[in-house]
């Protein structure tokens, strides 16, 4: 069995969340360093279609969990599916459980100021013992940006959760992976507002009915312009469906 699927371009790895945790650990035993993890959802993919470096940023990344009800739901339509939705959210958070029995530390950068520093003491609320070596905002100028890739290279994280939105986040781990010493890098996207409690997650029935995106909506209505992918991502699909099947 291949261990990816194509959605629209961008290549999805087939893991549910023990692979997906296990992977990670190969990545921080193996000894190399600059891994890096994306979780490519609709959206993501949409956005990728009209930008190429985004895609090609997704298509290099050494893990891509299908993070999203509609990846899952186009990988069955194009036959060809992956095992279950992987949250990037509870990946992460999988990955916390994972750093306090193996003692892999962690550093967390983006968010806005204030932002972050409260997320982080929040996980250390929830895993006390985690080793959460260290953590900046993700708001960088020139000056800012070498004193964190010094700051970090002088801590040397097994695991950096980067959350700075997409496609920023991507693109700077494009250009700086290189730059950092650490094993595994993993795009986060907006959780660090959820874990400071800026923003709520929604509740358990909401997620298992695939409705996220209209909880994450109510609680921010400036965000339905980038609601508009999702439609767009069912008509894309459909229509690759047709194209695939009609040699169009």
């Amino acid at each position: 069995m291949r261990d990816q699927v194509d959605i629209l371009g961008v290549k999805v790895n087939k893991v549910n969340m023990g692979q997906a945790k296990d992977r990670v650990v190969e990545f921080i035993e193996g000894g190399r360093q600059g891994r890096m993890i994306v979780t490519p959802n609709s959206e993501m993919i949409v956005m990728a279609r009209e930008d190429p470096e985004l895609r090609a940023i997704l298509n290099q990344a050494d893990l891509s969990v299908p993070d999203g009800a509609g990846v899952v739901l186009a990988s069955r339509i194009f036959k060809d599916p992956v095992p279950e939705r992987v949250a990037g959210f509870d990946l992460m958070k999988e990955l916390f459980s994972l750093a306090v029995i193996n003692n892999y530390s962690i550093y967390l950068l983006g968010g806005k100021p204030g932002i972050v520093e409260t997320a982080g003491q929040k996980i250390r609320e929830e895993f006390p013992t985690l080793n959460l070596c260290g953590s900046h905002h993700g708001y960088l100028d020139k000056r800012l940006l070498e004193e964190v890739i010094n700051e970090i290279n002088g801590l040397e994280p097994d695991l950096l959760f980067i959350g700075m939105g997409v496609p920023l986040q991507e693109k700077f781990l494009a250009q700086n992976l290189h730059r950092l010493k650490v094993r595994v890098a993993m795009t986060v996207g907006g959780a660090f507002d959820v874990l400071a409690g800026r923003v709520n997650r929604a509740p358990l029935w909401m997620q298992r009915m695939h409705l996220e995106w209209l909880f994450r909506l109510l609680q921010e209505p400036s965000r339905l312009g980038r609601m508009l992918a999702l439609p767009r991502f069912v008509i894309l699909v459909f229509w690759e469906l047709i194209r695939k099947r009609f040699g169009g």
